[in-house]
Parts: C-alpha cells; structure tokens; sequence
C-alpha cells in the first residue's frame, strides 16, 4: 500500500508532523492499535504496530512538499485496503493541519 500526501509544511516539520500523526492514529484508535513503535532516520519514520491482532509495518518518507506512507497490508487486511488509505488520508490531513498551527 502506498499513499502520497502533499504538505506545505518542509521536510523538518513534516517529520515532525509524520510523528504526530502516527500517534495521534494510535490514540484515536487505541481499542484497535497497539504497541506502536517509531524510528527516525534521516527523512523516514519507521513505524510497527499491532492492529485489529495484525502486525503492521512500513515507513513514512518526508519530503519538501510531499509525505509518501508505505507499509505491506497482511494478506486478511487487503481487503479493506480502500477503507484503511481513506483513514490514512483523513487523519494525515486533519494532523497536517494542525500543525501548521
């Protein structure tokens, strides 16, 4: 799964950004993510965690005007590749936003 996310925010920020929003994620969704963990190198933030019992993995890449999130869905959750995307893009969005605050 890939999601391309524009942002006015720079790479710094962004990063910054990226983190809020995988946490912002997991709260939201507390009853159905667990054991989020997170690495930062450079302009990627690594990320795993637990959801709906599934193990998730994949990285956030942060440029200057661009956010590309990619992780590989478990065989049982492709299914509902279109709903996760759209919760992705939602929250990235509303996250995005308040950053610029």
């Amino acid at each position: 799964m890939k999601v391309e996310l524009n942002h006015d925010l720079g790479t710094e920020k962004g990063i910054t950004c990226a983190e809020k929003i995988l946490a912002g994620l997991a709260e939201e969704h507390k009853g159905e993510f667990s054991d989020l963990k997170q690495e930062i190198s450079g302009n990627t933030v690594k990320f795993s965690l637990k959801a709906k019992g599934m193990n998730l993995s994949g990285k956030i890449s942060v440029f200057e005007d661009t956010v590309v999130i990619e992780s590989k869905l478990p065989f049982a959750a492709r299914m509902f590749q279109g709903m996760i995307e759209k919760m992705i893009k939602d929250n990235a969005d509303r996250m995005m936003k308040k950053c610029r605050e």
